[in-house]
Parts: structure tokens; sequence; C-alpha cells
């Protein structure tokens, strides 16, 4: 501490403590301010990991959903008053999370598709309409007429 004293008597005293303070905060910014970037830097990357990592979760999420809208329009295309009460449990199961999960526009138009089928609303609409709402911008012009629907009367005369 004896130091202190002998620099005050050397007429620093009104600029003492100013080269202290500058004395100080040179060393923190040489020692700490290295420490401090990186930790801003690790921070970000994991904030980044973290909003991409959930990004692909829902993306798989919205895949499987868009793979039971095809199991359900599939299934609800070939029930007949003669299917085993598994098929209609089946269906129902379907529906109920489809009408959990679609944007309430594409559901109403499925059930339209399915009950009372038209050239505006039907199951190959539906399917163009996930589509669009899974890819986006990247869903292309492909429209319910480029999209294959099978049955016994393809390919007979």
């Amino acid at each position: 501490m004896q130091w202190i004293v002998d620099l005050a008597q050397l007429n620093y005293g009104p600029y003492f403590f100013q080269i202290l303070l500058l004395g100080v905060f040179a060393y923190g910014a040489r020692h700490y301010f290295p420490l401090w970037v990186a930790e801003q830097i690790k921070l970000q990357t994991q904030k980044d990991h973290t909003q991409f990592s959930e990004a692909l979760k829902w993306e798989l999420k919205s895949r499987e959903q868009a793979v039971k809208v095809a199991e359900y329009l599939a299934l609800a295309n070939t029930l007949k008053s003669s299917s085993p009460e598994e098929e209609y449990r089946k269906a129902n199961q379907l529906s109920w999370e489809l009408a959990m999960w679609l944007p309430e526009d594409i559901y109403k138009k499925m059930v339209q598709g399915v009950v009372n089928r038209n050239a505006d609303s039907n199951e190959l609409a539906t399917v163009i309409q996930v589509r669009k709402l899974l890819l986006g911008d990247d869903s292309g012009n492909l429209t319910a007429d480029d999209v294959a629907a099978h049955g016994p009367s393809i390919g007979g005369q």
C-alpha cells in the first residue's frame, strides 16, 4: 500500500484515479473481453442450433401428418357400407387427428372432398393443398389433374 502513497506524492494527484481506472479497464479489456466475445459466439451458436433443431422437428412432424392425410383419403375413398367396423374406426381416428392438425379451411375441404366429391373439392385437391401447406413456395405447379389416383377402371377399356 505504500506505493499508492508514493504515487500520490508525485503530483499525479488529480489524475491518479483516472490513470488507475484506465489501467484497470485496459487489463480487463485485454483479459476478459476475449472471454466475453467467445461466450457470446457460443450462446448465438447454441441459439441457432436450437432453432434449426426445432424447425427440423416441425418438418418431420408435418411430413408424418401428410402421410396421415394420404392414408385417411385412401381409406375414406374405399369405405363401403359393407366395410368392417375396424376400417370405420381407423377412418374416424385419422379424421379426428387431422382435425387437430390441419388448418381449418384445408380440413373442411378435405371432408367436403370425401363427402361430396366434385371438381373443386375432392381427395386430390386436398393432396395438393396439403402439399402447398408443407412445401410453401417450393410446392411448384402440381395440380390435382397431375396426381395419379388408382382404381379398378384405370387402364380399362
